[in-house]
């Protein structure tokens, strides 16, 4: 489409051009021929009621036949009184006769083979106290011009030509240059579709960097997503044997309260389904896409937890940044504050602190409470991929796996110490490269 319309521009162009340089070509011929206009009255002399014109001129094509030049000179009523030499065989003029003082400039293409730029200019002399009027005509052949435009389009279309086959040729390296990198894309996403690699390369200019790197996040997004679910799945089924098993034995001993042991374990089973569906749609979202404000929705968790440990009457202090952001999915960021925030409400001594720090590298999230603390075993558990946890042990609940699976999906780094308050502090951190 570029080179059509590339093509028209040249080809107005040319059109343009071409007009200048007639109409151009033109006002020179017709200067020269008023030129010779004058000089041909320059030359003639009223002898009473005669008009005298030498036979020879000072310009020399009027004294050479069929040279191209022609001169006339015509009456009041249009009669020819003179004929230079030149048009001895030229057949009679077709111009008509001027008022004195105008003059008149324009083409004759009544001679065969031939066309002529007449001029004529008409003049009035005095002779004993009469008036003569008369009208000098010159006619030139325009060959030359003909000659001259034809060497001047072919020129012009030949540079042109060539600036347009230049421009084209530049087009089409500076195009194939800069899409080069979209033809690779295109063909590394189809080895990606093919599972010839695992992931596009980061060889791409800046331009391109952010969306490589979010398809380079989805594909990594969508084959975890794959892992999870075969894997929760195989979680799942082997949870629930340890259940079943205990309903089973259960069933066959008439010694045990089977009621009350089949609410617990019916419970548990709960539990464990929530638990593994939950981990298994974690991180569903692409990381580096949307941006959520971290005090606005920390504040949501806040008044929420405020309601339901209302007896507790917890002191929560929100040490955040209003124009701080996190760049992933809503959904992960209240998840890992809602169940962060929720053990420290649970197993805070009535004081809670949330705090965001972050700069050009890195953002991280503490969360602190006053409560007894966590063992250094327990840390470790807790920190292990893919370790599992105890549901029932108090303070460790299946929140705290979800939160570590949400911080691996963005690459994140997930610390437990010791609290200024006394009790536990969490940290998140995570690196703003997809930011």
């Amino acid at each position: 489409m570029a080179s059509f319309f590339m093509l028209v521009f040249f080809s107005i162009t040319a059109a343009v051009l071409d007009s200048a340089f007639t109409n151009a070509t033109k006002s020179a011929e017709k200067e020269k021929l008023q030129l010779y206009i004058l000089s041909l009255i320059s030359s003639a002399e009223q002898q009473g009621r005669d008009l005298i014109i030498p036979a020879y001129q000072q310009e020399s094509r009027f004294n050479e036949a069929s040279s191209g030049l022609y001169g006339y000179v015509l009456d009041r009523a249009g009669r020819e009184l003179w004929r230079s030499r030149s048009a001895l065989t030229v057949s009679p003029v077709t111009a008509r006769p001027q008022r004195p003082g105008k003059s008149s400039f324009g083409i004759d293409n009544t001679h065969v083979g031939v066309e002529y730029f007449v001029a004529t200019y008409g003049t009035i002399e005095e002779s004993h106290g009469k008036d003569y009027q008369y009208t000098f005509v010159v006619m030139q052949d325009n060959i030359a011009f003909q000659r001259a435009l034809t060497s001047y389009r072919s020129d012009l279309w030949m540079w042109l030509a060539i600036v347009a086959l230049l421009l084209l040729t530049t087009q089409h390296f500076l195009l194939s240059r800069g899409l080069r990198p979209l033809y690779n894309l295109a063909h590394e996403l189809k080895d990606i579709e093919d599972g010839h690699i695992e992931a596009l390369s980061d060889d791409y200019p800046k331009e391109l960097s952010r969306l490589t790197g979010n398809l380079n996040r989805l594909v990594d997004s969508e084959r975890k997503q794959r892992t999870r679910y075969h894997q929760r799945l195989g979680d799942l089924a082997h949870s629930l044997k340890t259940p079943l098993a205990v309903l089973t034995n259960a069933a066959d001993e008439s010694t045990v309260e089977l009621h009350q042991l089949v609410k617990e374990q019916s419970q548990r089973m709960d539990q464990i389904v929530r638990y593994q569906l939950q981990r298994a749609v974690v991180s569903q979202q692409v990381t580096g896409i949307t941006r959520v404000n971290i005090l606005e929705h920390a504040t949501q968790v806040k008044n929420a937890l405020d309601k339901v440990y209302k007896d507790k009457a917890v002191l929560c202090q929100l040490h955040i940044p209003s124009e701080s952001f996190f760049h992933g999915d809503q959904g992960d960021l209240l998840e890992m504050l809602g169940n962060l925030m929720d053990n420290a409400y649970k197993y805070g001594a009535g004081e809670v602190k949330v705090s965001v720090a972050e700069d050009s590298k890195q953002l991280q999230f503490i969360i602190e409470d006053n409560g007894p603390g966590i063992e250094e075993q327990a840390r470790e558990k807790i920190t292990q991929r893919g370790a599992r946890l105890d549901t029932q042990e108090q303070g460790q609940g299946i929140g705290m796996a979800v939160v570590v699976d949400i911080i691996n999906s963005y690459n994140g780094s997930f610390t437990i110490n010791d609290s200024e308050l006394l009790g536990a502090k969490f940290s998140l951190s995570f690196t703003k490269q997809h930011y």
